[in-house]
Protein backbone atom coordinates (compact mmCIF):
# COMPACT_ATOMS: atom_id res chain seq x y z
CA UNK A 1 0.00 0.00 0.00
CA UNK A 2 1.76 3.77 -1.25
CA UNK A 3 2.28 5.49 1.78
CA UNK A 4 0.38 8.84 1.99
CA UNK A 5 1.72 12.33 1.39
CA UNK A 6 -1.17 14.26 2.59
CA UNK A 7 -2.98 14.27 5.76
CA UNK A 8 -7.21 15.64 5.47
CA UNK A 9 -8.47 17.12 8.38
CA UNK A 10 -12.33 16.80 7.78
CA UNK A 11 -13.92 18.84 11.14
CA UNK A 12 -17.75 18.53 11.56
CA UNK A 13 -20.46 19.47 13.80
CA UNK A 14 -24.09 18.35 13.50
CA UNK A 15 -24.32 17.87 9.58
CA UNK A 16 -24.53 14.30 8.79
CA UNK A 17 -25.69 14.73 5.44
CA UNK A 18 -22.70 16.89 4.78
CA UNK A 19 -20.08 15.15 6.25
CA UNK A 20 -21.57 12.01 3.68
CA UNK A 21 -21.26 14.26 0.24
CA UNK A 22 -17.60 15.63 1.87
CA UNK A 23 -16.37 11.63 2.34
CA UNK A 24 -17.71 10.12 -0.77
CA UNK A 25 -15.58 12.82 -2.69
CA UNK A 26 -12.30 12.19 -0.50
CA UNK A 27 -13.23 8.39 -0.95
CA UNK A 28 -12.73 8.80 -4.84
CA UNK A 29 -9.57 11.00 -4.84
CA UNK A 30 -6.86 9.69 -6.93
CA UNK A 31 -3.95 9.81 -4.61
CA UNK A 32 -3.21 8.26 -1.12
CA UNK A 33 -3.91 10.08 1.88
CA UNK A 34 -4.57 10.15 5.00
CA UNK A 35 -7.96 11.60 6.60
CA UNK A 36 -9.08 12.53 10.06
CA UNK A 37 -12.76 13.06 11.01
CA UNK A 38 -12.73 15.44 13.97
CA UNK A 39 -16.51 15.66 15.41
CA UNK A 40 -16.88 18.43 16.98
CA UNK A 41 -19.23 18.06 19.39
CA UNK A 42 -22.11 16.54 17.19
CA UNK A 43 -25.01 15.00 18.16
CA UNK A 44 -25.59 12.66 17.78
CA UNK A 45 -22.17 11.17 16.88
CA UNK A 46 -21.48 10.67 13.52
CA UNK A 47 -19.16 7.69 14.11
CA UNK A 48 -21.85 5.75 11.84
CA UNK A 49 -20.80 7.70 9.29
CA UNK A 50 -17.48 7.43 9.30
CA UNK A 51 -17.64 3.69 9.55
CA UNK A 52 -19.35 3.68 6.14
CA UNK A 53 -16.61 4.55 4.17
CA UNK A 54 -13.62 2.74 5.98
CA UNK A 55 -13.31 0.48 3.49
CA UNK A 56 -13.23 2.67 0.64
CA UNK A 57 -10.47 5.57 2.70
CA UNK A 58 -7.74 2.88 3.62
CA UNK A 59 -6.50 5.51 6.02
CA UNK A 60 -9.92 6.88 7.55
CA UNK A 61 -9.83 7.56 11.31
CA UNK A 62 -12.30 9.06 13.56
CA UNK A 63 -12.32 11.10 16.71
CA UNK A 64 -14.75 12.81 19.13
CA UNK A 65 -13.99 16.18 20.73
CA UNK A 66 -16.57 17.45 23.52
CA UNK A 67 -16.18 20.72 23.07
CA UNK A 68 -17.40 22.64 20.04
CA UNK A 69 -15.69 24.90 18.34
CA UNK A 70 -14.05 24.67 15.16
CA UNK A 71 -10.23 26.20 16.40
CA UNK A 72 -10.47 23.64 18.85
CA UNK A 73 -11.27 20.53 16.36
CA UNK A 74 -8.61 21.83 13.92
CA UNK A 75 -6.42 21.53 16.66
CA UNK A 76 -7.04 18.35 17.45
CA UNK A 77 -6.97 17.06 13.84
CA UNK A 78 -2.88 18.43 13.60
CA UNK A 79 -2.87 16.20 17.15
CA UNK A 80 -4.05 12.75 15.33
CA UNK A 81 -2.61 13.16 12.01
CA UNK A 82 1.04 11.94 10.74
CA UNK A 83 1.83 13.19 7.69
CA UNK A 84 4.06 16.78 7.29
CA UNK A 85 1.54 18.46 5.16
CA UNK A 86 -1.99 18.74 6.62
CA UNK A 87 -4.30 20.02 4.39
CA UNK A 88 -8.51 20.93 6.17
CA UNK A 89 -11.62 20.66 4.10
CA UNK A 90 -14.43 21.76 5.27
CA UNK A 91 -17.05 19.21 5.88
CA UNK A 92 -19.80 20.77 2.92
CA UNK A 93 -16.80 20.71 0.99
CA UNK A 94 -16.38 17.61 -1.96
CA UNK A 95 -12.80 17.66 -3.32
CA UNK A 96 -11.84 17.18 -6.85
CA UNK A 97 -10.52 14.02 -7.71
CA UNK A 98 -6.90 15.53 -8.48
CA UNK A 99 -7.10 17.92 -5.77
CA UNK A 100 -5.05 16.29 -3.00
CA UNK A 101 -1.99 16.17 -5.45
CA UNK A 102 -2.53 19.98 -7.37
CA UNK A 103 -2.57 21.33 -3.40
CA UNK A 104 0.67 19.15 -2.17
CA UNK A 105 2.24 20.57 -5.15
CA UNK A 106 3.61 23.92 -4.43
CA UNK A 107 5.48 22.62 -1.58
CA UNK A 108 8.44 21.45 -3.65
CA UNK A 109 9.31 24.83 -2.58
CA UNK A 110 10.89 24.64 0.94
CA UNK A 111 9.60 28.53 1.99
CA UNK A 112 5.65 27.60 1.04
CA UNK A 113 4.07 27.52 4.74
CA UNK A 114 0.54 27.31 3.72
CA UNK A 115 -1.35 26.76 -0.01
CA UNK A 116 -4.47 26.89 -0.85
CA UNK A 117 -6.92 26.49 -3.64
CA UNK A 118 -10.34 27.10 -5.19
CA UNK A 119 -13.57 26.85 -3.49
CA UNK A 120 -16.23 26.84 -6.39
CA UNK A 121 -20.09 27.18 -5.56
CA UNK A 122 -22.61 24.74 -5.40
CA UNK A 123 -25.79 26.29 -5.27
CA UNK A 124 -28.83 24.17 -3.23
CA UNK A 125 -30.85 27.06 -3.93
CA UNK A 126 -31.34 29.90 -6.55
CA UNK A 127 -29.14 32.52 -6.60
CA UNK A 128 -30.83 35.81 -5.75
CA UNK A 129 -29.56 38.34 -7.96
CA UNK A 130 -28.15 41.00 -5.62
CA UNK A 131 -25.87 37.85 -4.63
CA UNK A 132 -22.47 39.38 -6.21
CA UNK A 133 -18.87 37.38 -6.25
CA UNK A 134 -17.74 40.03 -3.39
CA UNK A 135 -20.41 38.94 -1.05
CA UNK A 136 -19.88 35.06 -2.14
CA UNK A 137 -16.53 35.38 -0.17
CA UNK A 138 -18.45 35.77 3.01
CA UNK A 139 -19.91 32.56 1.83
CA UNK A 140 -16.94 30.68 1.61
CA UNK A 141 -16.12 31.22 -2.34
CA UNK A 142 -13.11 32.48 -3.26
CA UNK A 143 -11.83 34.74 -6.16
CA UNK A 144 -8.14 33.89 -6.74
CA UNK A 145 -8.35 33.91 -10.26
CA UNK A 146 -6.33 31.08 -12.48
CA UNK A 147 -2.57 31.31 -12.08
CA UNK A 148 -1.09 30.21 -9.38
CA UNK A 149 1.11 32.71 -7.35
CA UNK A 150 1.61 34.20 -3.66
CA UNK A 151 -0.97 35.88 -1.52
CA UNK A 152 0.27 39.41 -2.00
CA UNK A 153 -1.33 40.51 1.28
CA UNK A 154 -4.11 38.92 3.81
CA UNK A 155 -6.67 40.03 1.51
CA UNK A 156 -5.50 37.19 -0.73
CA UNK A 157 -5.06 34.60 1.79
CA UNK A 158 -7.10 31.49 0.68
CA UNK A 159 -9.77 30.28 2.92
CA UNK A 160 -10.17 27.53 5.41
CA UNK A 161 -12.51 25.50 3.27
CA UNK A 162 -9.85 23.83 0.95
CA UNK A 163 -6.19 24.77 2.64
CA UNK A 164 -3.21 22.91 3.20
CA UNK A 165 0.02 23.89 5.89
CA UNK A 166 3.21 22.54 6.61
CA UNK A 167 3.36 21.01 10.23
CA UNK A 168 6.97 22.66 10.60
CA UNK A 169 5.77 25.52 9.96
CA UNK A 170 2.87 25.42 12.20
CA UNK A 171 4.54 23.78 15.12
CA UNK A 172 6.54 27.12 15.30
CA UNK A 173 3.40 29.19 15.86
CA UNK A 174 1.50 26.79 18.49
CA UNK A 175 -1.98 25.49 16.15
CA UNK A 176 -5.34 27.40 15.62
CA UNK A 177 -6.15 30.30 17.97
CA UNK A 178 -9.12 28.85 20.19
CA UNK A 179 -11.19 31.94 20.68
CA UNK A 180 -11.49 32.76 17.07
CA UNK A 181 -13.39 30.35 14.57
CA UNK A 182 -17.00 29.40 14.73
CA UNK A 183 -18.11 27.51 18.02
CA UNK A 184 -21.83 27.18 18.22
CA UNK A 185 -24.20 29.03 16.25
CA UNK A 186 -21.47 32.31 16.34
CA UNK A 187 -20.06 33.39 12.76
CA UNK A 188 -16.26 34.29 14.35
CA UNK A 189 -14.11 33.71 12.29
CA UNK A 190 -10.23 34.77 11.02
CA UNK A 191 -8.53 31.41 12.61
CA UNK A 192 -6.65 30.61 9.62
CA UNK A 193 -6.33 34.74 8.76
CA UNK A 194 -4.25 35.03 12.26
CA UNK A 195 -2.13 31.59 11.50
CA UNK A 196 -0.52 32.99 8.23
CA UNK A 197 0.00 36.25 9.76
CA UNK A 198 2.17 34.66 12.19
CA UNK A 199 3.78 32.73 9.34
CA UNK A 200 4.52 35.63 7.01
CA UNK A 201 5.97 37.21 10.24
CA UNK A 202 8.46 34.91 10.58
CA UNK A 203 9.06 34.54 6.57
CA UNK A 204 7.21 31.95 5.79
CA UNK A 205 5.15 32.31 2.49
CA UNK A 206 1.66 31.97 1.61
CA UNK A 207 0.61 30.85 -1.33
CA UNK A 208 -2.82 30.25 -3.74
CA UNK A 209 -3.40 27.57 -6.31
CA UNK A 210 -6.13 27.55 -8.05
CA UNK A 211 -6.18 24.05 -9.84
CA UNK A 212 -6.99 22.01 -6.39
CA UNK A 213 -10.50 22.54 -6.54
CA UNK A 214 -13.61 21.87 -3.84
CA UNK A 215 -17.12 22.32 -4.52
CA UNK A 216 -18.37 24.11 -1.68
CA UNK A 217 -21.75 24.06 -1.00
CA UNK A 218 -24.09 27.61 -0.70
CA UNK A 219 -26.78 26.46 1.57
CA UNK A 220 -30.52 28.03 0.87
CA UNK A 221 -29.47 30.49 4.14
CA UNK A 222 -26.18 31.84 2.41
CA UNK A 223 -28.45 33.13 -0.51
CA UNK A 224 -30.81 35.22 2.21
CA UNK A 225 -30.19 38.66 3.41
CA UNK A 226 -30.29 38.13 7.26
CA UNK A 227 -27.08 35.49 6.80
CA UNK A 228 -24.93 38.29 5.61
CA UNK A 229 -25.66 41.02 8.11
CA UNK A 230 -25.05 38.53 10.76
CA UNK A 231 -21.69 37.21 9.04
CA UNK A 232 -20.33 40.85 8.26
CA UNK A 233 -21.59 41.49 12.00
CA UNK A 234 -19.23 38.62 13.03
CA UNK A 235 -16.31 39.75 10.65
CA UNK A 236 -16.25 43.02 12.03
CA UNK A 237 -16.31 41.61 15.73
CA UNK A 238 -13.33 38.66 14.72
CA UNK A 239 -11.49 42.15 13.01
CA UNK A 240 -11.74 43.54 16.64
CA UNK A 241 -9.93 40.27 18.39
CA UNK A 242 -7.22 40.51 15.93
CA UNK A 243 -7.10 44.41 15.20
CA UNK A 244 -7.94 46.09 18.23
CA UNK A 245 -6.16 49.39 18.07
CA UNK A 246 -6.74 53.15 17.74
CA UNK A 247 -5.68 53.17 14.38
CA UNK A 248 -7.65 50.61 13.31
CA UNK A 249 -11.13 51.69 14.85
CA UNK A 250 -10.48 55.34 13.30
CA UNK A 251 -10.10 53.10 9.89
CA UNK A 252 -13.53 51.44 10.36
CA UNK A 253 -15.11 53.98 11.51
CA UNK A 254 -14.19 56.93 8.57
CA UNK A 255 -15.05 53.90 5.97
CA UNK A 256 -18.19 53.61 6.97
CA UNK A 257 -19.91 56.81 5.28
CA UNK A 258 -17.87 55.83 2.21
CA UNK A 259 -19.52 52.30 1.80
CA UNK A 260 -22.54 53.67 2.12
CA UNK A 261 -22.22 56.19 -0.65
CA UNK A 262 -20.00 52.93 -3.20
CA UNK A 263 -23.62 50.84 -2.43
CA UNK A 264 -25.58 53.79 -3.43
CA UNK A 265 -22.89 53.63 -6.42
CA UNK A 266 -23.01 50.13 -7.98
CA UNK A 267 -26.04 48.68 -5.68
CA UNK A 268 -23.82 45.84 -4.61
CA UNK A 269 -24.81 44.64 -1.40
CA UNK A 270 -21.42 44.12 0.09
CA UNK A 271 -20.66 47.52 0.58
CA UNK A 272 -24.18 47.80 2.55
CA UNK A 273 -23.55 44.72 4.70
CA UNK A 274 -20.26 45.95 5.52
CA UNK A 275 -21.67 48.30 7.38
CA UNK A 276 -22.68 46.13 10.32
CA UNK A 277 -19.36 44.92 10.08
CA UNK A 278 -18.19 48.46 11.58
CA UNK A 279 -21.12 48.26 14.21
CA UNK A 280 -20.19 44.22 15.65
CA UNK A 281 -16.11 46.10 15.46
CA UNK A 282 -17.16 48.99 17.69
CA UNK A 283 -19.50 46.79 19.54
CA UNK A 284 -16.61 44.44 20.59
CA UNK A 285 -14.19 46.89 21.25
CA UNK A 286 -16.50 48.70 23.28
CA UNK A 287 -17.59 45.71 25.27
CA UNK A 288 -21.22 46.54 24.08
CA UNK A 289 -21.57 43.40 22.50
CA UNK A 290 -24.44 41.25 21.82
CA UNK A 291 -24.92 37.63 21.33
CA UNK A 292 -25.81 38.04 18.14
CA UNK A 293 -26.83 41.24 16.30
Amino acid sequence: MTEPFLSVVVATHNRPGALTNCLEALARLEDPVEVVVVDSASHPRCASIVERFTTRIPRLRYCYEGEPGLSRARNRGLKETSCELVAFVDDDAAVAPDWARRLAAPFADGEIACAGGTCRPRFEAARPRWLSERLLQFAGITRIGPAAREARSSAEYPFGANICFRRAAIDTVGGFREDLGRSGRTLLSGEEAAMMDLLRARGWRIWLQPDAVVDHTVTPDRCSSTYYWQRLWWQGITRARNERTRRTAIRVIAAAPLRFVFWLGTRDRIFLYRLAETAGFLCETTGLRRSAP
